[in-house]
């Protein structure tokens, strides 16, 4: 006599990702190929076995793990088997000498579900338990709300749901996520329970390798497009991912994991970063400084931001630089007086440093246009916007959007023209980042940053042992 857990559930990472899975032993039915399965309690509290098969589906959730199971017994509870919400006791199935299933499936909510299709979807048949969240007040509130939600629910075969729970993180607060819970009862009746948590932060540390550019590689290890392109902000100042990248380049990376109930539920901050480029080591740790944002520095405790970002863009591809070139409208050579960045219109456009606006409108060729004034010499200029942002006069911060994407003016697609000048003089803005003077650390602070900078560094040098070891195998 035994009981078999099931769990089910898809492992998501993006619809432009590919989804990895362990492969199965055996092959499975088409229903089930959309499932990872771990299989294997007993009563007399023998180990868990796990193998499974993925596919990859549109869906925008970020990656889920396999869930882990240890060896129980067979009083244990569902929930403290899966680090999940449930309370449901086994004792319950066990019923006599026969063997009962317990399935448990998670997903998330799409846009445009019902109670219908996301049962549906997961496998399970529950009409008594879709009319219920048709009717619940908390229920129907739950999937009308456009955040991300994580669905986990726990049912067997003959008895229909016995518990559903729904997460998803408050726009108010980043730091807490909300659990509705909806248990059956012995008799059938529906009951549920909303209650408000903090999230759990975590670390992983992760290693890559180069062998076109940084996004393939970082997709290659599973790594979220958000840390790759936090890794691409806090290099911008020294590297140039566009040309300076070379295969057999290899990075570390320490970053956070925020997790509800176990779980992992969204990608926090990048903490720390070593990256080598054609030999040359350079490292980055993030410190609060005395700030809410927080800076990034390396080892030393110097920093690896400027006073001046390295784009008015978070990532875009440069399609003219600061040079001669054949001018696409009026056909001739003509010196370029500023940088080019390709993007789609609307994308969002930020003020490179401090200063105030100096002038918001429409200039000639440059169709719609903001100037900022950083100090008594240096202003910077986005043409070719398709809105603007800010008004003249504003004080503006470094990162503040300002405008966005367009292809006003004399422009023949979509891009943003950016400019560089010093006391009038035009200047090649590339090097506008890396010349301008660095932000430091507050000396009453220099001490707390090195010991967290020393803990990071043997976390980045686990990191880089592990790919050793990947290597030599």
């Amino acid at each position: 006599m035994g009981v078999f857990l099931f769990t089910a559930h898809n492992r998501f990472r993006s619809s432009a990702k590919s989804s990895h899975a362990i492969a199965a032993p055996t092959p499975l039915s088409t229903t089930w190929q959309r499932r990872i399965f771990l299989v294997g309690l007993s009563l007399f509290g023998l180990g868990v076995t796990s193998f499974g098969v993925g596919s990859v589906m549109d869906n925008p959730a970020p990656n889920i793990p396999p869930v882990s199971m240890s060896s129980v017994g067979p009083s244990a509870m569902v929930g403290d088997m899966l680090n999940l919400p449930f309370d449901i006791n086994l004792n319950a199935f066990l019923g006599g000498n026969d063997v009962h299933v317990l399935l448990y499936a998670q997903d998330w909510i799409r846009r445009g579900d019902t109670s219908v299709s996301l049962l549906k979807r997961m496998g399970v048949q529950d009409d008594a338990l879709a009319a219920w969240m048709r009717q619940n007040e908390s229920a129907r509130a739950v999937m009308a709300n456009p955040n991300s939600k994580r669905v986990n629910v726990a049912y067997t075969l003959e008895g229909g749901v016995q518990q559903l729970v729904l997460r998803w993180m408050p726009d108010s607060n980043l730091d807490t996520f909300t659990r509705l819970t909806i248990s059956r009862s012995d008799i059938g009746v529906f009951t549920s329970q909303s209650e408000q948590l903090e999230l759990q932060r975590s670390q992983r540390i992760i290693s890559g390798r180069i062998d076109s550019s940084l996004f393939a590689a970082t997709d290659a290890a599973d790594i979220p497009d958000s840390i790759a392109m936090a890794v691409a902000e806090v290099f911008a100042n020294e590297i140039d991912f566009n040309r300076d990248l070379r295969k057999g380049d290899t990075f570390n990376l320490v970053y956070e994991q925020l997790e509800a109930d176990g779980e992992p539920f969204k990608t926090g901050r990048l903490l720390a970063t070593q990256f080598i480029n054609n030999g040359r080591e350079l490292n980055a740790i993030w410190f609060a400084n005395g700030t809410a944002k927080g800076e990034y520095f390396d080892l030393d405790g110097n920093s690896t931001r400027r006073f001046y970002l390295a784009s008015p863009m978070e990532f875009s591809r440069v399609t003219s630089n600061f040079a001669m070139r054949f001018h696409p409208i009026q056909k001739r050579w003509k010196r370029h007086l500023g940088v080019d960045y390709g993007a789609p219109t609307g994308t969002l456009v930020r003020t490179v440093g401090d200063g105030r606006v100096a002038f918001a409108g429409v200039k000639g060729g440059y169709g719609n246009v903001v100037e900022i004034q950083h100090d008594n010499k240096n202003t910077t200029l986005y043409a070719h916007l398709s809105r603007i942002l800010v008004r003249k006069g504003q004080r503006i911060e470094r990162g503040d959007n300002i405008g966005k994407v367009g292809s006003t003016g004399w422009s023949t697609g979509p891009h943003l023209h950016f400019e560089h000048r010093v006391a009038g003089v035009h200047k090649n803005p590339a090097l506008l980042a890396r010349n301008s003077r660095a932000m430091t650390i507050d000396k009453s602070r220099k001490q707390a940053f090195l010991a967290i900078a020393k803990d990071m560094a043997t976390q980045l040098e686990a990191a880089s042992w592990m790919t050793a070891q990947v290597d030599t195998n």
